[in-house]
């Protein structure tokens, strides 16, 4: 006569079984979730990229005629825009720094943990000014910014550029 159940062995077996099962589960569920930080870090990362990059596109489109750059260099932009506000947008090369925005004397970080910035001058008739040192603050048509960010062994880049209203004076 056979009693109604299961061995000590069929259960140690279903018991084994279950837990390879639910170890390979969690670690698949730990790597999606350390998939989704990686991401998530990146996404904030390039948001913030992009955002300080198009701000700065958006404002060199504001020099025009009647207003001009006071400073051109790698790591640094002057300039007076369309309402007669001197806007000063710079790094200090020091990596993991602030990019600074500075409008009427009034400074905030435009973005943070710069790696890298760099300013390229192009004249009217599409050379580029003086590569790797300040450029002359006339005869500049054309800027381009490129920046990268670094954070937290993520780091994403973007670039931009305008084309001054009418050339810089």
């Amino acid at each position: 006569m056979h009693d109604a159940g299961f061995t000590l062995a069929e259960l140690t077996i279903v018991i084994v079984v279950v837990s390879i099962a639910s170890l390979v589960f969690a670690a698949l569920f730990v790597e999606a979730v350390r998939a989704f930080e990686f991401v998530d870090a990146e996404d904030n990362l390039l948001q913030e990229t992009r955002y300080a990059a198009d701000r700065i596109t958006r404002e060199m489109m504001q020099i025009g005629r009647g207003s001009g750059i006071r400073e051109a260099s790698p790591e640094a932009l002057s300039f007076v825009d369309a309402d007669s506000i001197l806007v000063r947008i710079a790094w200090d090369g020091a990596k993991g720094s602030d990019l600074l925005y500075t409008r009427a004397g009034s400074s905030r970080a435009l973005a943070s943990h710069v790696d890298s910035l760099a300013f390229g001058y192009f004249g009217r008739n599409g050379n580029r000014l003086l590569a790797g040192t300040a450029a002359p603050t006339t005869g500049i048509g054309r800027v381009t910014v490129y920046l990268r960010l670094a954070r937290d062994g993520h780091a994403v880049a973007c670039a931009g550029g305008a084309f001054l209203r009418g050339g810089a004076r």
